[in-house]
């Protein structure tokens, strides 16, 4: 499992899953910072990778695109000590379970839950 953080996430926890073995880059160490969305979309759409970002903007994708989105609601007053652990935790749940669903929310409790895309602005809500 590849991991893809957007650049608004901590380096903690780039370095905390980097120190834990796994394959993971981060959208400011690939020098992309500012970089717009459509060229993280289009990355995501064409490679398997598995992006954890807190911008929701990315709630809008379709059925069939290769990567797995993962959207945080963690709160900001938790440190960034508390955000990592709940995030770390969160994809290594995902990597021993291997869901199917493409796109998940990490909601403000660190429970993650996965949407079932049914059509284009039609999603369901479901924990996994």
């Amino acid at each position: 499992m590849k991991l893809l953080l957007d650049e608004a996430l901590p380096f903690a926890l780039y370095r905390r899953l980097r120190d834990a073995g796994k394959e993971v880059e981060h959208v400011i160490a690939l020098g992309q910072r500012g970089a717009g969305d459509d060229i993280l979309r289009k990355r995501l759409a064409s490679e398997t990778l598995v992006f954890l970002t807190q911008d929701e903007e990315f709630d809008d994708i379709s059925a069939d695109f290769r990567s797995q989105v993962i959207i945080s609601e963690l709160l900001q007053r938790l440190t960034i000590r508390e955000r990592v652990e709940i995030w770390f935790a969160t994809l290594e749940k995902l990597a021993e379970r291997r869901p199917q669903e493409r796109l998940f929310e990490i909601l403000p409790s660190g429970e993650l839950v996965a949407w079932e895309i049914l059509e284009v602005g039609r999603r369901l809500r479901r924990p996994i």
